[in-house]
């Protein structure tokens, strides 16, 4: 295990983008990455997804600019496993990054009016909207032949002491604590960063009263002194200790991986104070989505449960949900689990519950080979906390964390473009359910006919809920869910503003396992809609 806890893309100021980044880290043997971009949360999913296609850890991360309250001097604080919104980093971060994109392009309109040749808006184009650093100035300063170098003495010459580029006002960093609680509030850790860089080891004390996590141990700018000092504040104050390489390609002195790593022993109480549920999750359903697709391939033994011919099982779906539980479990060993098959027993006894369906959609598995997925998701306290639906055959993660937004292969899922009314719906149900809300809840499906746009009957729910997520479908209907169907999908669901509706007590609320009636729309015009039309129906 080999983990480096600080780590720049060219999302701020590193030279290498996510995929080259994580290459890199991944051919010189790394299996942990922290990416700690400066003053900015984007592109965190993303690169968790391609590090779950790698292979490689990728922990969520940022790099906060920040300053001491008495003097006013530099501070960098960083933030790991907050939540994916982060609402109270990105309010705090917002205006560090409007004037540092202000002052960016001053130092551009400087540069240009004292005769250099540079391109303003080509380094925009280049940028693709994200902030400028001193770094892409002298990237394109070089490309127009004034240096061969970033750090030059042109760079020397522009940016230090009385250069053209220094002025235009400092910009007014937040307090070092703020930027700790702002951390803690969105759930994370905090981690003093590089303090032999920045003389911050005084600060440690507030900090700590602040909610201070962690110290960076290991780093290029802490000399032998520093970490002696840093060891006995983390033993003093019960602090972790941390450490990465400070990574920013080409763009400093830093330019492989593999030298400036995190302790082992450091990174395991890391990992006990931080889990990274996030990646976790994805990686996990990752994995068995490989076994799966590999188990489609082979002759399947079907069983009817409780001789229901609708409802079958197949040895995969055992062994699928044996190994998902495994691999939890050896993770977490005391957390609880609800999942369809039954193989675990063990209730656990912390507030985390994991509702697992290991072959959603076992019929069209066993008859297609395709629209089938693996389920798994997160509750704390009966509360959801995070959820992936994956599909196999496809190719398709469908990721969703409460409160923090919902993705399709590491991609934002845009807004819901479904049907703002019940005559241009797509409706997804099944034969059997439409029988059943037919005879026991008197719905009247032949009205429907003319009324709706079409009718679709895809036999996986957690896929049909996910497209509802996606635009892709209006309602789906069934009267026959259990609580591992939808309790992944409908966070992705409600992430989007889609509707849910359990016809009995929510069985999320109390995380039991029972069928129950169940609908999900794309929005609530059409939720509306529709339960008019079944209220109508019913008179």
């Amino acid at each position: 295990m080999y983990v480096d806890l600080h780590v720049h893309t060219n999302v701020s100021d590193g030279a290498y983008d996510i995929d080259k980044t994580l290459k890199m880290a991944q051919q010189s043997g790394i299996t942990h990455v922290a990416i700690t971009n400066h003053d900015t949360v984007d592109q965190l999913v993303e690169a968790v997804a391609i590090g779950v296609k790698l292979g490689i850890e990728v922990i969520p991360g940022i790099e906060i600019s920040a300053k001491d309250p008495e003097t006013g001097k530099s501070v960098h604080i960083l933030g790991y496993n907050f939540s994916l919104g982060a609402t109270h980093i990105k309010r705090l971060c917002y205006p560090t990054l409007r004037k540092q994109q202000e002052k960016s392009l001053w130092q551009i309109d400087t540069l240009i009016n004292h005769g250099y040749k540079i391109d303003k808006m080509a380094i925009n184009i280049k940028r693709k909207g994200r902030t400028i650093y001193k770094q892409h100035i002298m990237e394109e300063l070089i490309l127009e032949g004034y240096t061969d170098k970033i750090y030059s003495e042109l760079y020397e010459k522009l940016f230090k002491g009385q250069g053209i580029c220094v002025g235009h006002g400092d910009i007014d960093y937040p307090e070092a604590d703020k930027v700790v609680k702002a951390i803690r509030a969105d759930g994370g850790i905090a981690v003093l960063a590089h303090p032999g860089a920045q003389d911050s080891l005084h600060l440690i004390k507030m900090l700590v009263e602040a909610g201070l996590n962690g110290i960076e141990l290991v780093h290029s700018k802490n000399s032998d002194e520093v970490k002696e000092k840093i060891i006995e504040l983390a033993q003093q104050y019960n602090l972790l200790v941390t450490g990465g390489s400070d990574f920013h390609g080409k763009y400093d002195m830093v330019q492989e991986f593999g030298s400036y790593l995190c302790p082992q022993g450091a990174f395991s109480d890391f990992q006990k104070a931080s889990p990274n549920y996030f990646y976790f999750i994805q990686e996990l359903a990752f994995r068995a989505g490989v076994r799966l697709k590999e188990y489609n391939t082979l002759h399947k033994d079907i069983t009817c449960k409780n001789g229901d011919v609708t409802n079958l099982v197949t040895s995969f779906d055992i062994k699928i949900e044996k190994f998902l539980a495994d691999e939890i479990r050896y993770r977490f060993p005391t957390h609880g689990f609800i999942t369809e098959e039954k193989v675990i027993n063990n209730i656990g006894n912390e507030d985390y519950t994991w509702i697992i369906d290991p072959i959603d959609g076992t019929t069209n598995f066993i008859k297609f080979g395709t629209d089938f997925a693996i389920s798994i998701a997160l509750y704390k306290e009966a509360k959801p906390v995070m959820g992936v639906v994956y599909d196999v055959m496809s190719k398709k993660m469908y990721m969703g964390v409460k409160d923090g937004g919902a993705w399709l292969n590491g991609k934002r899922i845009t807004g819901i473009l479904g049907a703002k009314r019940l005559q241009d719906a797509v409706i997804d149900c099944s034969l059997r359910s439409m029988v059943y809300l037919s005879y026991e809840k008197n719905i009247n499906f032949w009205a429907l006919d003319g009324k709706i746009r079409a009718h679709r009957s895809s036999g996986c729910a957690s896929l049909a809920i996910c497209k509802i997520a996606q635009g892709l479908l209006d309602v789906y209907l069934s009267a026959y869910l259990f609580i591992w169907d939808y309790a992944a999908a409908v966070i992705i669901l409600e992430e989007m503003n889609g509707v849910m509706v359990l016809e009995e007590d929510n069985c999320l609320d109390v995380l039991v396992a029972r069928s129950v009636c169940a609908s999900a729309f794309c929005n609530n015009d059409i939720a509306q809609a529709f339960l008019q039309f079944s209220a109508n129906s019913n008179g």
